[in-house]
């Protein structure tokens, strides 16, 4: 192996691994026989087959794969030399590897959170996409790309079997936090599943290329001496790595934006690749087999194109974050930012962060944090288009009047903003005096006196779905062109990253929810039902399962139109939620079927639950819809060690006539940002109110700085909460309303955490004050134990 690999020492393996001298893990005979053979251009047909038939189970499933609708030959194929004719030596081969890896190597883990049909499903998925953009993008052997797909994570398989962390535990770790697999892997465990990987394909002797693609799919590789063969296949399966996580097939349960090295974009011309066509032929080979290894996949419509490309455009923004290059460093000179203390490395403070924010919401807090932190502005906020009249929502406010401007809207075009949100131009007013395009109506209606304002869009290509706007500065000083220069990079990457937690977060609703009644769907019950620790954890030892179908519902769509079938749906499933138990599940399955699961719970339980739902959904139709519907309930009472034939059941009821649900799309995110956010704002809103403010403490001493006098004091804080704060002054002063202090105190916890932040004063009652923390970052680690404590 030449030393552009630089892989991990077998020390270093040590580590990491329990391996064994006497007996290191070996690589499947068969597999590694054809990936020899096929190197070899004399290699006939009948070569491929006596290699398969060395190992006869391998042979068996072979062939059954052969004889499936999958290939639809004529005629059942009882021979394995037979198939080679039949389909030929580069099918065969790929089908042999595959079941031989899947067989020997990948079936059997130590740990249940390391689902291995989960992850051979991935590992199956990215193999067959590698296999279609290696013949888009003219790679020589699409063949040994598929190989090379199908090995990609072949290290998470050790990290399991043979780790010293146990890899469940980690996979437990990572589904609740933000971090990035590899990058986790490498902090935790000491080595990443790449160079794991690599180091293995290189003991067993495997073909160089496999072994660069497995060590580089996650890396940057510009700077190794590689050939542009070489390079293509890095990036061939690095690509298909990254869709296969994008459309929900990983290979974990749970999703995670994944990471594109830097090099993919300049190797692989996406816009002359039809990727939309490569995955749809993924999903219909991997579906086609899937009865073998009795896969669940997420629908074919969840292959939603707008989110796609969004996910491929923002890889670029994802990969700057990772990797820390970023435009933000050109303004690592912060001399020019007055009254500010920014980090030497604005890049990875800011762009990290964004790359791992799971929410919008997230996403909005890092930017306005980062925004007040660096500019010290009196007031800024972020505006958003209202979907139904394109006017402008204060959708994020932070500042003097925030709760009274929170919500508010201005007339589309109205003000600077409105220019910003038209034009999508970058504006810098220094005097709003002597600017026409200034609206006074704001000012007016909260009692503020602007003075300069900067702006800048929030857009993805041309569509512009907001606006961040800056107004005034702490130190009365106006805003400059570097101010607006760095302003609008932040805008950029905020864009970016509002764009890709909006789309998987529609991904994830798509992946698990029914669009129309806002039940889980039919997905969302298979993943529910097999797995049978889970079940017997969630349901009991014995529950029951209610499948539950509209009578005659396909005449009612016929007869009276769809969106009087769509009232009957959404009615039985708000009947459905409000008779159900707070432990009882829903699911909607099918066109006009919905489950039930009802954990410990017999028999006579569930007939009560059908005669409560029966009774229930007569009474909503006579009320509401008027329309004579019935619907039917079967109950099943089963053992959560029979969990698996709940699948069958279903899928038996359904076979006659039922149809699966509606597809589902996803809206675009100009028009349904603001809706979304104001969700989760209110979602949060009676958390908030709960924290506001908590009971006296033990009194905590400190000092404050008053920033327009420069005049120092005595503080005794009294209440204390993550944004706000009630101390008393020690002596008399001439602090007012809106005053900015900056103020410093001792917490009493163990470690006398100290506290250092600039408040705005609210209220002043004597010698006693209430502020708000101005700017208060996303979550105060030392604050926040301290108060939960």
């Amino acid at each position: 192996m030449r030393n552009i690999l630089n892989l991990p020492l077998k020390s270093d393996i040590k580590k990491i691994l329990t391996l064994d001298d006497k007996k290191l893990p070996s690589f499947p005979q068969v597999a590694a026989k054809l990936l020899e053979v096929s190197r070899d251009e004399t290699t006939s047909l009948p070569d491929i087959s006596k290699i398969v038939e060395t190992d006869p189970g391998i042979s068996v499933r072979v062939l059954e794969i052969v004889n499936s609708a999958l290939y639809g030959l004529g005629r059942k194929i009882t021979a394995l030399s037979e198939a080679v004719v039949f389909l030929g030596l580069d099918e065969i081969k790929k089908l042999a590897i595959g079941m031989t890896v899947f067989e020997k190597m990948f079936k059997s883990g130590r740990t249940k959170q390391f689902d291995r049909l989960l992850f051979w499903r991935h590992c199956l998925s990215v193999a067959i996409l590698s296999m279609e953009i290696a013949k888009e993008t003219k790679y020589p052997d699409p063949e040994e790309a598929y190989v090379a797909g199908l090995l990609h994570d072949v290290g998470k398989i050790f990290l399991d079997l043979q780790g010293r962390v146990d890899y469940g535990d980690f996979i437990q770790e990572l589904s609740t936090s933000t971090d990035l697999v590899i990058e986790k892997e490498r902090s935790v465990i000491g080595l990443g599943h790449d160079d794991v990987g690599a180091f293995l394909c290189s003991l067993w002797k495997l073909p160089e290329k496999l072994v660069i693609a497995v060590k580089y799919h996650h890396q940057p590789f510009d700077h190794i001496d590689l050939t542009p063969e070489e390079k293509l296949l890095i990036s061939i399966v690095s690509l298909a790595n990254f869709l296969c996580w994008t459309q929900g097939i990983g290979s974990f349960d749970f999703i995670r934006p994944p990471i594109l090295p830097p090099e993919v974009e300049k190797t692989i011309d996406l816009g002359k690749i039809n990727i939309i066509n490569c995955i749809l032929h993924m999903n219909k080979e991997v579906e086609s087999i899937s009865k073998f290894y009795h896969f669940v996949f997420p629908s074919v419509s969840q292959l939603r194109e707008n989110l796609l490309w969004a996910n491929l455009k923002l890889s670029k923004a994802n990969t700057k974050y990772y990797y820390q290059e970023d435009p933000l460093t050109q303004f690592k000179d912060t001399t020019q930012v007055k009254d500010s203390s920014i980090s030497s490395d604005l890049a990875l403070e800011l762009g990290k962060p964004l790359a791992k924010a799971k929410s919008i919401k997230e996403v909005l807090d890092i930017v306005m944090y980062q925004v007040g932190r660096i500019f010290q502005p009196l007031h800024w906020s972020i505006l958003l288009k209202d979907p139904k009249t394109s006017n402008m929502v204060f959708s994020v406010v932070v500042g003097t009047n925030k709760k009274k401007l929170q919500g508010v809207k201005l007339p589309k075009g109205e003000g600077i903003a409105g220019h910003i949100m038209e034009t999508g131009e970058s504006l810098i007013i220094e005097d709003v005096a002597k600017d026409d395009r200034f609206s006074i109506r704001v000012d007016k209606y909260s009692g503020f006196k602007t003075q300069s304002i900067i702006g800048t869009p929030l857009k993805t290509d041309d569509k512009i779905f907001g606006v961040i706007e800056l107004i005034n500065r702490i130190s009365e000083d106006s805003f400059t062109d570097q101010d607006l220069k760095l302003l609008s990079s932040i805008a950029e990457y905020a864009a970016i990253a509002i764009e890709r937690s909006y789309y998987n977060q529609a991904l994830t609703t798509i992946a698990t929810k029914d669009s129309l009644t806002g039940l889980k769907n039919r997905w969302s019950f298979e993943r529910a039902v097999s797995n049978k620790e889970e079940v017997l954890r969630f349901f009991g030892s014995i529950f029951s399962m209610l499948i539950i179908d509209i009578d005659r519902f396909r005449q009612v769509n016929e007869t009276m139109g769809q969106s009087a079938g769509d009232d009957i749906l959404k009615q039985l499933a708000q009947v459905l939620t409000r008779t159900k138990r707070r432990e009882d599940e829903i699911f909607r399955y099918g066109e006009d079927t919905f489950i039930m699961l009802l954990p410990q719970t017999y028999t006579d339980g569930a007939e009560i639950a059908k005669d409560r739902i029966i009774k229930a959904f007569s009474q909503a139709v006579l009320e509401t819809i008027k329309i004579p519907v019935k619907i039917n309930i079967i109950p099943h009472t089963v053992s959560a060690e029979d969990s698996s034939q709940l699948k069958a059941i279903v899928g038996d009821f359904l076979s006659k006539s039922k149809t699966l649900v509606n597809e589902d799309a996803i809206a675009d995110i100009e028009n349904s940002l603001q809706l979304l956010l104001e969700k989760e704002y209110t979602k949060e809103a009676a958390e908030i109110k709960n924290k506001q403010m908590i009971g006296k403490i033990v009194s905590l001493g400190g000092e404050f700085t008053r920033l327009k006098t420069r005049e120092t004091g005595h503080i005794r804080v009294e209440k204390l909460s993550m944004l706000t704060i009630g101390f008393r002054i020690s002596k008399s002063h001439r602090i007012q309303v809106n005053d900015f202090l900056d103020i410093h105190f001792i917490l009493d916890d163990i470690k006398k955490s100290l506290v250092e932040r600039r408040i705005v004063v609210r209220e002043i009652k004597g010698n006693y004050i209430t502020a708000d923390f101005y700017n208060p970052p996303p979550y105060a680690k030392n604050l926040g134990f301290y108060l939960m404590s």
